[in-house]
This record gives C-alpha cells, sequence and structure tokens, in this order.
C-alpha cells in the first residue's frame, strides 16, 4: 500500500485542519496515511480521525505566548527563561528544521499544509504537494508564493479564480509547480436541514480581523431595527471576543447577539437546523467551508463579493446572494428580503442543498484518488 503523509501545523480547531481531517478519512481506505503535526495542542485532534491513520507530534505542546506574557508580567525569571527557550525551539523547529525532519521521511507523497513548511522542502525522490488554503493578492505576497514553492512538484488550490493567478505568478519562474484545482470537501450530509422557519441568523468562524465580525455585528444591528424579533448567533472563538463583546454592548444588543464560543462539529450542524439565513462578511477566504456547509442543511446564505471563494460556490440570486464588499447596508436589505419573503428563503435553501452536494466527499475524495493515482503509477 502506498505511504501517503500529510504535513500539518497542528490538529485542533480550523477550517484547514477540518478540510485535511475530512480529506484523510476518504483516503484511508486505500493509502496508508500518516499526520505529521508541528504541534499538539489538545492532546489528541480536534476532528474525529480514521483509526488507520498514524499520528506523529513533533512538540507534544503548543505555542507558548500566553506562558511567556505570563511570566513576565509575574516577574517569574526562571519560568520566563524556560518558556523563551521553549519559545525559540519551536519557531527554530517552524522556520528552519521542517526540511530535515522531511528528509528521514520514508513516504511516496508529501502533502504540506503551511507555506513555511514548503519552502524547506528540498526532497527530489519523492512527490511534493502544497495545499495552498492562503489567498493574498499583493506583490509581497506574490514574491513568497514564488520563493516557497519552487521545489514543489505540484500546488493545489480550491478555486479557479486562484489558479488562474497562481499560473500567472509562476509564468516568469524558472522552478515552479504545476497548479491543479481541487475544491474543499464536506462530509455527505442526508439529514432533514432546517425547515427556515427559526428567526435565528448565523455565521460560524475564527474571531478574527480577517473575519471581520465587526462588519456582521453593524449589519445585524440594521437589520434588528426592522425584525427586532430576529437574532444573530456567531460561533467560534478567537483574539477579538472581547472587542466584539463591547461593540455588541455599544450597540443595545447584548440579548440579541449570542458569542456561542468555540462548538463541536456536531453542534455546529444543531445550530445550522435552527438557522435560516447564514451571513459571511470575511475580508478574504481561500474558499469558504462554512458556506458550503450552511447549504448543505438548506440554508441560504448571503455573502460579501469578495475576491475568491464565495462567488465560486454560490450563484447569485439563484441558491444564495453576493453583495458589494463591505456594504452593509446592501447586506441587511438583503438578509431583510429572505426575512420577508418565506417563499424565496425556502427557494433558494432547496437550491442551495444541491450546490453543497456537489463539494460532499463522495464527490471530491474521487477527484482526489484519481490525482494521485496517477501520481504513483508514474
Amino acid at each position: 500500500m502506498n505511504k501517503i503523509t500529510f504535513l500539518m501545523l497542528h490538529l485542533n480547531y480550523g477550517g484547514i485542519e477540518k478540510q485535511v481531517s475530512t480529506l484523510v478519512n476518504s483516503l484511508a481506505d486505500q493509502y496508508e496515511i500518516e499526520i505529521i503535526s508541528l504541534y499538539n495542542i489538545l492532546g489528541k485532534p480536534f476532528y474525529k480521525l480514521d483509526s488507520r491513520i498514524k499520528v506523529r507530534y513533533i512538540f507534544d505542546y503548543g505555542p507558548n505566548h500566553k506562558e511567556i506574557v505570563q511570566a513576565l508580567k509575574k516577574f517569574q525569571v526562571k519560568k520566563l527563561f524556560s518558556e523563551l527557550k521553549k519559545g525559540l525551539k519551536i519557531l527554530y523547529t517552524k522556520f528552519f528544521r521542517i526540511g530535515k525532519i522531511v528528509d528521514e521521511l520514508d513516504t511516496d507523497i508529501l502533502i504540506s499544509s503551511r507555506i513555511e513548511f514548503s519552502k524547506q522542502i528540498k526532497r527530489k525522490d519523492i512527490v511534493v504537494i502544497s495545499q495552498e488554503h492562503s489567498y493574498i493578492n499583493t506583490n509581497q505576497y506574490k514574491r513568497k508564493v514564488k520563493k516557497s514553492f519552487k521545489n514543489v512538484d505540484y500546488l493545489i488550490v480550491m478555486t479557479e479564480r486562484a489558479r488562474e493567478l497562481y499560473e500567472t505568478w509562476f509564468r516568469e519562474c524558472r522552478e515552479r509547480p504545476r497548479v491543479v484545482l481541487i475544491p474543499n470537501m464536506i462530509s455527505d450530509y442526508h439529514g432533514e436541514g432546517t425547515n427556515l422557519h427559526n428567526k435565528q441568523i448565523i455565521s460560524v468562524g475564527r474571531l478574527e480581523p480577517v473575519k471581520d465580525f465587526t462588519s456582521l455585528i453593524n449589519v445585524y444591528s440594521i437589520i434588528e431595527k426592522k425584525h427586532p424579533d430576529w437574532c444573530l448567533k456567531i460561533i467560534g472563538e478567537g483574539s477579538q471576543r472581547e472587542k466584539l463583546e463591547k461593540q455588541i454592548l455599544s450597540l443595545g444588543l447584548k440579548d440579541k447577539v449570542i458569542l456561542t464560543g468555540r462548538l463541536t462539529s456536531d453542534e455546529i450542524e444543531h445550530e445550522l437546523d435552527h438557522s435560516s439565513i447564514f451571513l459571511l462578511t470575511s475580508k478574504s477566504e481561500s474558499f469558504s467551508l462554512v458556506i458550503v456547509e450552511a447549504m448543505a442543511h438548506n440554508v441560504p446564505c448571503v455573502s460579501y463579493d469578495i475576491d475568491v471563494g464565495p462567488r465560486e460556490i454560490i450563484t447569485n440570486k439563484e441558491d444564495g446572494i453576493l453583495v458589494d464588499d463591505r456594504n452593509e447596508n446592501q447586506m441587511a436589505e438583503e438578509a431583510c428580503m429572505l426575512i420577508e419573503d418565506s417563499v424565496k428563503r425556502v427557494e433558494f435553501g432547496t437550491k442551495a442543498r444541491k450546490t453543497a452536494e456537489k463539494f460532499f466527499v463522495s464527490n471530491i475524495s474521487k477527484e482526489w484518488k484519481e490525482f494521485l493515482d496517477k501520481l504513483l503509477e508514474a
């Protein structure tokens, strides 16, 4: 059985981690799968893995930024020295030592999920693949991409727009990977989904600036004036929680906007099944798994029309709605339209479900297996 090794930063909560976990589970019946993770943050993977998948951690702990800050604040010199030493070891490994670890691997295909890892890989005796989940259309990022992927054989991207841009960037490079489009996938969902009667709006994501939940709360504050009986639930955790809590209080929405914190996959599915509209206000997305997951549960989505991601999933005014980027009033108007027009809401939700099926594991895993088998046969 051929062996495929996945190189990860961690196996905690997150979009990349969920996508890779879903992918490896779908491949476990056909290949020997190993995951090498830099961090062991939770003591076990957040997302359930097939029992046949082997997991190896480089560090049996995670980043220690909080411990360093705490030791500094409390003037704990001995602890501070110990944590700084640990932190430097982590950084050195993350940015310089991964290549040496990879050199010792016994595998047929290596798949990296981090650009800083791909930069260090220089093996020519195995097939090296990198999955690029980020997308930043700037000259600085363009230079980073061209430098980091020159020793990679294949670069997997999630959208057609990303594929076009990466191919354009690589044209002037003598050493470059082949760019391959394989969309992200979600687990096949066969439940009934939401009946679209509950007066709940939902969004899911890390509470970080790139997700721009500040804009989402502003949008909801406009909706709430017309439809005060509808609530907003934001599922996720992150560094922006305190800022968002203050915004919610300042807008007088304490009992209307609920920050649930981090939920399990089952809990998120439960919330989707009790929601009627999904709003996405991210500044950038490489794909947007959360949109597909919401659509699989019949939830119509309204999203900012950012450069990649949502526009390649949502067909505007058919199975969801795309609005001008950062246009909070327009997003609120479209959400209010769905609130007020239950027939349109059901129509969009029904079509959204059919769209989501294209991204089910049963469909996308076939693309992965065909791609991998061709590489192994070569």
